[in-house]
């Protein structure tokens, strides 16, 4: 895909990359960057698919787009994406992906015509006592030295950034304020994160800020991100005879480093639990998502809390890039991001059900009938008085495909992931 003045270039098809024919290519994790990897060395790329393996070491691929129904646990989802229509790579790719539903169009036309007829936005953003409206009414709040606080940081160079909290820019004008609570619920930060990402993200989405009091910046797929964006990308990949390799875990992938090079040499895996190693060549591309949100996560039950460690799980994501950065800094520091679990933790929990006794006050909140099938919450509702900034939404019902129309599955979260 390439941008120009225009869309001149955008829709242009790369000739075949010279030599293509005779690379292969190996994925390490089924997430969504990882996917989107493949389907550009299939699409663009013009790569064999008999000569891309992706690596997965979880039975099912997603990563943090996950969703689906486990036996004797109910549906889980891990994690998700608040998408907005200046996501550039994704509306690209995905103009390119057959729906799984409907013969003949695209991911991208499914979800296009579902939010053209139901768009999104928010009734209500926030509550406080129990479910009475906390009437943030749209309004940021933000007093003219909170404002110069917000312009200090947006200007401050990266470098400057460096091991610097939030709150070494921003102080109570700014963290008191309507803009903070919508701003650190919706992309989860807590007051004590990197200013460097805080700095990132409000580049990244400055021109959804007049939609963030009320989500209308926001899309949202019909279905849980599993089926409706990860199962699409499986489906045309498998199509392509790309190579899945389910239950085999990287744990470490050694490098031939030498004066101005850095040649990915070997790749070491269990596969079922057996080790095994894939010899590289100057002709193998490796492609690493390390790091994964969802890495080091266990999972509980109805009737049992999911166990926390603060001990990274061996052979896990964070492990691998801690040994591929033993090999030369240029890899990066690892433990800056994952050595302090309290600071960088977050839980998210799914109901299964939603009792029908509460279904009047969900109404009540967020002003619409859950079983519409449309915009129900229009994205997370904030409980502004509990200690945990507790956070929960209601999606188009059903989430899932298979689950019964007259239950609702409602996702509770509470998150914080991101480390100074």
């Amino acid at each position: 895909m390439y941008y120009s003045s225009g869309n001149y270039e955008a829709f242009a098809r790369p000739q075949k990359p010279e030599g293509v024919d005779h690379k292969s290519a190996h994925l390490i994790g089924t997430g969504l960057a990882a996917l989107t990897a493949a389907c550009y060395l299939v699409r663009d790329g013009q790569m064999k698919g008999d000569r891309i393996h992706i690596l997965e070491k979880d039975s099912t691929p997603g990563g943090a787009c996950d969703g689906w129904r486990f036996e004797n646990v109910g549906y889980v989802m891990r994690g998700g994406r608040e998408m907005d229509n200046h996501f550039e790579v994704m509306w690209d790719l995905f103009h390119s992906i057959p729906s799984i539903e409907t013969e003949g169009v695209s991911v991208l036309d499914e979800y296009y015509w579902l939010n053209k007829k139901d768009p999104n936005y928010s009734l209500c953003r926030a509550t406080v006592n129990r479910g009475e409206d906390a009437h943030t009414d749209g309004k940021f709040d933000v007093s003219d030295k909170a404002a110069m606080e917000i312009m200090r940081l947006f200007f401050t160079p990266d470098e400057d950034l460096y091991d610097k909290r939030i709150t070494d820019y921003f102080d109570g004008e700014v963290l008191d304020s309507n803009f903070w609570l919508y701003w650190r619920t919706m992309f989860a930060f807590e007051n004590w994160h990197s200013a460097l990402e805080m700095k990132r993200y409000l580049k990244r989405f400055i021109h959804h800020i007049g939609g963030l009091p009320d989500f209308k910046a926001l899309r949202f797929t019909r279905y849980n991100q599993y089926e409706s964006m990860i199962l699409p990308m499986v489906k045309y990949l498998e199509t392509h005879n790309v190579q899945f390799h389910y239950n085999t875990k990287v744990v470490n992938v050694e490098f031939d480093i030498r004066p101005g090079r850095k040649l990915a040499s070997r790749i070491e895996l269990l596969r079922e639990g057996k080790r095994e190693f894939i010899d590289l060549t100057e002709d193998d591309l490796v492609f690493i998502t390390n790091g994964g949100c969802v890495e080091n996560s266990s999972m509980g039950s109805q009737n049992e809390p999911a166990a926390y460690s603060t001990v990274l799980k061996p052979g896990g994501g964070w492990d691998m890039w801690r040994k591929i950065a033993a090999q030369d800094p240029a890899f990066g520091n690892p433990d800056k991001f994952c050595s302090d679990p309290e600071q960088t933790n977050w839980m998210s929990a799914t109901v299964e059900t939603l009792d029908q006794r509460i279904i009047p006050y969900i109404k009540n909140i967020c002003k619409r009938d859950p079983f519409s099938g449309g915009v129900v919450t229009g994205g997370i509702v904030t409980v502004k008085d509990s200690a945990w900034l507790l956070s929960w939404t209601i999606n188009r019902q059903p989430q899932f495909r298979e689950q019964p129309r007259d239950q609702g599955v409602r996702p509770v979260q509470r998150c914080s992931r991101r480390l100074y």
